[in-house]
């Protein structure tokens, strides 16, 4: 029988900030509540659905390079309030258009889906190791985590987007 919620870290630590989901994971493994699964992926779109099988509670750990805050900004939220992509994007089909395409298909997905995402400074260069402030932001990045995996468990809905600095 599979744990109830899962912690569902994106990216790649060759991709320097990319990374950033992975780190915060080998945070969190310290002191992994009861009923929680860390997985560590660089699939995307689709793909993700497979790793969220079984699930019904799913909090999804991401960087976001949007270059519209500072990077180490933490931001939390539904993923019900990401916008529909109208086509495929870098990932090719992004997890809200991913998860209505399975909804509508009648595919089991799960209940709720928190998304706490990392702005970063670099994704792209190929290198091991994460920029100064997003380093700096693991820390804070790691709460956020706890708070959504215990909003989860307590089957408390999600508070909105919520941003904090890391």
């Amino acid at each position: 029988m599979s744990p109830p919620i899962l912690v569902l870290c994106l990216g790649n630590r060759l991709r320097r900030d990319d990374g950033v989901a992975w780190r915060v994971a080998d945070l969190l493994e310290r002191d992994l509540p009861a009923g929680v699964a860390i997985v560590r992926t660089s699939l995307s779109g689709l793909k993700l659905l497979d790793e969220m099988e079984g699930f019904e509670q799913v909090v999804l750990v991401d960087a976001l390079l949007s270059g519209r805050r500072a990077p180490g900004t933490i931001l939390s939220f539904d993923a019900r309030e990401l916008p529909l992509a109208p086509g495929p994007t870098p990932h090719v089909l992004g997890l809200a258009s991913s998860l209505s395409l399975a909804r509508r298909l009648g595919a089991a997905v799960p209940r709720r889906v928190e998304v706490v995402a990392v702005e970063v400074a670099d994704a792209s260069c190929f290198e091991e190791g994460l920029t100064p402030a997003v380093e700096a932001a693991l820390p804070a990045a790691a709460r956020a985590v706890s708070e959504a995996v215990a909003r989860l468990a307590a089957d408390e809905p999600a508070p909105g987007t919520v941003t904090r600095s890391g």
